[in-house]
């Protein structure tokens, strides 16, 4: 969903709101405005017929220091789509507002194709329909909405046909990946460093575990991948206990204890040591949080290839 404010603005710019974004013609370009967490985003879906309007365009931009001047961390300038992600804090509408009034002309200057005309068979609409493919608006002829309808729906179907693996391996292989990322979580705190990059090491290590061990491309995957997650920060967080504990045996902190000891002994302190159970608690809940912001793109990368590609009417 966009909120009031950004709803405000794609209104008084034209467009219309529907399926939790934004869309229509903005200056005559086909746009989608969207957000979520931390960011807003502007996407337009065009094409250049002359690929040294689209180079042109791109050195331009590379010419400004797009962060400091629009609060923008991302721009990607591709075959079908211009991406434009910006940090969400306040103050940032009227960065965006300024962006769009310095971008649109550029467009036309590097001669981007409008939303007059198709980007599927690039011949000049008159009578066209407006269709969401992945959360990006794209107006086309009807005919050609439906011919990308099909071709999408082959390549889904003619990928179930081809799948291969099991859910099976692919948890073995997440979990495996996650405990390595775990032991470098264990690392980090015995160092006194906390990251959410290492958030996403463990989720990059689960992941590229499960596709290591021929994980099923499936729904599963994503229940899987959160699971291994979770896992690797339990691993990271005990393992570090763990090795305290090692070291003050292998001191003679702890007479008489071996370190066959040490499993019962954590369990038996989180159940009878309020003092550490709430700090192992806290410690988990702020290990959790810090994975998954490392890992959030990451999961949504993997949630996209699992789903397939999205395509509604708007």
């Amino acid at each position: 969903m966009i909120n009031s404010v950004y709803k405000k603005f794609a209104v008084s710019k034209g467009l219309n709101v529907s399926n939790g974004v934004a869309y229509g013609s903005l200056d005559g370009y086909a746009t989608t405005l969207s957000e979520g967490a931390g960011f807003k985003r502007i996407d337009v879906t065009t094409y250049f017929e002359d690929v040294d309007d689209l180079k042109a365009l791109e050195q331009e931009l590379n010419a400004i220091d797009l962060k400091r001047e629009y609060r923008i961390t991302q721009i990607a300038i591709n075959q079908r789509s211009i991406n434009i992600i910006f940090y969400d804090n306040p103050g940032t509408m009227k960065k965006l507002t300024a962006f769009v009034e310095y971008f649109y002309p550029l467009l036309a200057k590097y001669n981007a194709a409008t939303s007059s005309y198709c980007p599927d068979c690039k011949q000049e609409i008159f009578d066209g329909k407006w269709i969401l493919i992945d959360g990006l608006a794209y107006h086309m002829h009807a005919a050609c909405a439906g011919k990308v309808r099909w071709e999408v729906a082959a390549e889904e179907g003619a990928a179930k046909m081809t799948a291969t693996g099991s859910y099976g391996m692919g948890l073995l292989g997440a979990i495996i990946g996650a405990f390595v990322g775990g032991l470098v979580w264990a690392a980090a705190l015995l160092a006194g460093f906390i990251s959410a990059l290492i958030g996403l090491l463990i989720g990059f290590l689960a992941q590229y575990g499960y596709k290591l061990f021929k994980g099923k491309q499936g729904k599963g995957k994503i229940a899987i991948l959160i699971v291994a997650i979770i896992f690797g920060v339990l691993v990271g967080n005990f393992a570090a206990d763990s090795f305290t504990l090692a070291q003050m045996i292998s001191a003679g902190e702890l007479p008489g204890w071996t370190y066959g000891d040490i499993p019962l002994s954590i369990v038996a302190m989180l159940i009878a040591d309020s003092e550490y159970l709430t700090s192992t608690l806290l410690n988990l809940g702020q290990g959790l949080l810090f994975a998954a912001l490392g890992v959030f793109a990451l999961l949504r990368k993997a949630s996209k290839e699992v789903t397939g590609t999205k395509v509604k009417d708007l």
